[in-house]
């Protein structure tokens, strides 16, 4: 099949130069493939490593398709829409009319928008990629095409929304408000969720979460990929059994990752017309687009294997080519405005100016000598995977060294701290490993200890033996978020499965998530199992994620996976038991033994720092004392000197003293305000006349727990916004912040605000710890500079000199050049690949050719 369409593809293009992707001359160089062995730098961030499934494939015609596709001219004009055009078939007589339906009068680029997503869904597209600037009205633009394309006699009427938990309520009444309870909605989200077909098909728009929407698409693991649609439609939740009328995903970068739950669910979605809402539709690699395409079903390119060969991997080989066939794939279904995009010679949009600021900060004499003995480690450890060529196979334990790094830069407490009683599992060693585990032992039994150890075992061999079937690797992942399992991360609840951190928080503080459903038996037994249920809730116990049984969650009843975690020495010498044990089969089989696998040449280590969650870091207990101790049984491991070419070992680097550990672990009353903490009180000080509110960002919330203690001791009035919140916490929260006369800073995680919401009350921001890529940076700061702002907007962006953050900021700059290549904002030339050097200057390894960022933001 692929041998077929290859060949169609290549004669096509021979036979008409014009139609090749890139130069249009008959370019060999464009139709190379990428192979396996790409150059020695940072990988792409993303997922060419999963099963292609049906949901992958574009159809039986697909080589027809794509031959169309190529064959067009690429020259396809821009949408070129007037404003006079527009409001003539929208019906619009001037522009002081209302479009019928809307409470509200759209702006000139908005009137364009409702008239090119009609089009779009009167077109064969169905639908589109509405990727407006944040700020610019896409919600609005969303909810005037719904309410001009009503449904007429079709059977299936409904609207699904899916967004982020924090939209859900701001959807809701933006719907009802704009359009004068045009539309019965309802929230299918916890307790709020229907329970019959008949229900929904009732209600003109549901709203429910990507979290809800991946919980009612779960299907067995034995499932084909072609019998996962007809399944959910006979199996999974309402959400699967519905045929929608239209599906729209709000803040739809949550798809970008084909590989993820959230897209692969919203791609078996039944519906008419399908859009994507999304203010970055490039976040780290034009792979993220892939997810649009496929939910969208846009052919020809939501098939994975063309779209992998011509876009995703030529980004290694010519980067600005890549960016151009992206352009061209995303022309017919896209329409992005910025604010600095003009319409018919005017400003798109008038907003007051906003100012971003790089406020570059020194250490006290303490924190940069904790902060140096930190880095000092960090590099000896990244000198030994450069040297041993183990880049890649250490790609975990890379980052976190990176995590811990900017941890400190923000405060020293945020890695020397007690969490949950005990200590913070990156910093673990030995002997509190062996604490955690008798612990264990003494609540749970020796039985539970032991399975628990054996299953991580399991996983470990899994990661690091060369000749296991993919198919062999167990399950490593968050049930709950479906982010990769790792053991920085790693929470064993008391029925003996995991789950991450964040997600056990989330259970933990918010009502917990059911559907009503307590079984298929007879109805006796039904109420005694909802009667058990309601009696563990009133306890305050909580569903596993997994098994659905109620459990304590509270700290004493919770482990640290990383306590059980094998060190490296038993799952080498697992491993080589494995080996021995399978060589001597084969010899017994009189077959030969293969060949031992060799290192990895250097051209292989790429570690991929693109999009690294920073809260999903696996554990690397060596960051403090990597040369003298091995997690496990706490014995002294002798480990070789170091050729480095720094000059100096592990051994010679001076450990903080004590007494400095122990002050900055210090918390509540004796907290020791860090320099980026007395750099914040100084602008809040500074701000005090304004009168302006102000947002505080932190990815943290520990940070954000610290930045709380300090405000007490200063008498600062806040207010704070997270995700530990259930949804009327938050809602409740944002409104006493836009209230004239209430608190004037609010801290917010960046995680929980950076998207979706309106917060233009506010005008002043203090970023305390930057993003891997500007975009998400730029989507936080974007929620005060958006319609309705109505003063200048001024951003501090927080940056510790002579620290990993300086060095962070080129990475940004490399991404916002790939977004640009994608979306023709740019030359897309800053796209490049990073290469050892470059990792190493991240961790400040090449001094001598470093110079001081001097742009305050990448743009």
């Amino acid at each position: 099949m692929w041998a077929r369409r290859e060949k169609t593809y290549r004669d096509l293009l021979r036979e008409d130069p014009r139609d090749c992707l890139g130069c249009r001359t008959t370019c060999r160089r464009c139709l190379r493939r990428v192979t396996s062995s790409v150059s020695t730098g940072f990988s792409l961030n993303y997922d060419n490593d999963s099963a292609v499934h049906r949901i992958d494939l574009g159809g039986d015609d697909q080589q027809i398709k794509m031959a169309e596709f190529v064959s067009r001219t690429i020259d396809n004009a821009s949408h070129g829409i007037l404003v006079r055009d527009a409001m003539k078939k929208l019906g619009l007589r001037n522009k002081e009319d209302v479009l019928p339906g809307l409470e509200v009068r759209l702006l000139n680029h908005q009137v364009i928008g409702v008239s090119w997503m009609l089009d779009q869904e009167r077109g064969p597209h169905k639908g589109g990629i509405l990727a407006d600037d944040m700020g610019l009205g896409k919600t609005v633009q969303m909810i005037a095409t719904m309410a001009m394309n009503l449904p007429r006699k079709e059977k299936h009427k409904t609207t699904l929304i899916v967004v982020p938990a924090a939209l859900l309520l701001q959807w809701k009444e933006e719907i009802e408000t704009k359009t004068n309870n045009m539309f019965e909605v309802h929230i299918h989200h916890s307790r709020e969720k229907l329970k019959h077909l008949s229900q929904m098909q009732q209600k003109d728009v549901i709203i429910t979460t990507y979290q809800t929407l991946v919980q009612e698409s779960w299907t067995p693991k034995d499932l084909g990929s072609d019998e996962e649609s007809e399944w959910l439609i006979n199996n999974g939740g309402l959400l699967t059994h519905m045929k929608w009328y239209r599906v729209i995903l709000d803040e739809a970068q949550f798809i970008r990752n084909r590989k993820t739950g959230a897209s692969k669910a919203v791609a078996l979605l039944r519906t008419k017309y399908r859009w994507c809402l999304t203010g970055t539709p490039v976040t780290n690699t034009l792979a993220d687009i892939y997810g649009f395409l496929r939910f969208g079903r846009f052919r020809p390119w939501n098939d994975w294997n063309d779209f992998n060969e011509y876009i995703a991997k030529m980004q290694l080989e010519d980067a600005p080519l890549a960016g151009l066939r992206a352009q061209e794939v995303l022309k017919p279904l896209l329409l992005r405005r910025t604010k600095d995009s003009e319409l018919e010679g005017e400003p798109l949009l008038k907003l007051p100016e906003k100012h971003i600021d790089l406020e570059t900060i020194e250490f006290s004499e303490d924190e940069r000598k904790l902060y140096d003995s930190f880095e000092r480690r960090a590099q000896i450890q990244i000198n030994r995977f450069i040297r041993d060529n183990t880049v890649l196979k250490n790609h975990s334990a890379v980052l976190v060294m990176i995590l811990r790094l900017r941890q400190l830069c923000c405060h020293p407490k945020l890695i020397l701290s007690q969490a949950d009683g005990f200590e913070d599992p990156s910093m673990m060693l030995g002997s509190d490993a062996d604490k955690e585990v008798a612990r264990a032992k003494k609540q749970m039994g020796a039985a539970w200890v032991t399975e628990v150890k054996r299953r991580f075992m399991e996983r470990a061999k899994a990661t690091q033996l060369d000749f296991l079937d993919e198919t062999d690797e167990p399950e490593a992942s968050c049930p709950k978020c479906g982010d990769l399992f790792i053991s920085n991360s790693g929470r064993i609840l008391s029925c003996g499965h995991e789950v991450c951190a964040d997600c056990l928080d989330d259970i933990r503080n918010a009502p917990a998530d059911h559907d009503n459903n307590f079984g298929n038996e007879d109805e006796q037994t039904n109420m005694r199992v909802e009667k058990e249920y309601e009696t563990a809730y009133a306890k305050g116990f909580r569903p596993c994620p997994t098994c659905k049984k109620m459990l304590d969650l509270r700290p004493a009843s919770i482990f640290l996976s990383s306590a059980f975690e094998p060190s490296r020495d038993d799952v080498r010498d697992a491993n080589r038991r494995v080996r021995d044990r399978r060589i001597a089969e084969r010899e017994a089989r009189r077959r030969p033994a293969p060949e031992p696998v060799r290192a990895a040449a250097m051209d292989h280590d790429i570690i991929d720092l693109s999009d690294s969650s920073d809260e999903d870091l696996p554990d690397v207990s060596q960051l403090l004392s990597e040369a003298g101790t091995s997690k496990g049984k706490g014995k002294e491991v002798k480990r070789p000197q170091l050729a480095s070419r720094e000059g100096s070992s592990e051994s010679e680097i001076r450990q903080p003293n004590k007494d400095l550990v122990d002050m900055w672990r210090r918390g509540d009353d004796n907290l020791e305000p860090s320099a980026k903490m007395l750099a914040l009180i100084g602008l809040l000080q500074e701000w005090e006349i304004t009168g302006d509110k102000i947002i505080v960002f932190s990815q943290w919330t520990s940070m954000l727990d610290l930045i709380e203690t300090l405000f007490l001791r200063y008498g600062i009035r806040n207010l704070r916004y997270d995700g530990s919140m259930d949804r009327g916490t938050r809602e409740a929260v944002l409104s006493q912040f836009r209230k004239i006369g209430g608190p004037k800073v609010i801290l917010i995680s960046t995680k929980c605000g950076g998207v979706g919401l309106n917060l233009v009350s506010a005008n002043r921001v203090v970023n305390m710890d930057l993003a891997w890529n500007w975009a998400s940076e730029s989507q936080a700061y974007d929620r005060v500079h958006r319609l309705g702002q109505d003063k200048e907007v001024f951003v501090k962006r927080l940056v510790v000199s002579n620290t990993i953050e300086e060095r962070m900021l080129k990475l940004q700059e490399t991404k916002v050049g790939l977004a640009e290549a994608a979306l023709g904002e740019g030359s897309g030339v800053k796209l490049h690949k990073l290469s050892v050097k470059e990792l190493k200057d991240l961790f400040g390894m090449n001094r001598n050719n470093q110079s001081n960022p001097g742009s305050q933001s990448p743009t």
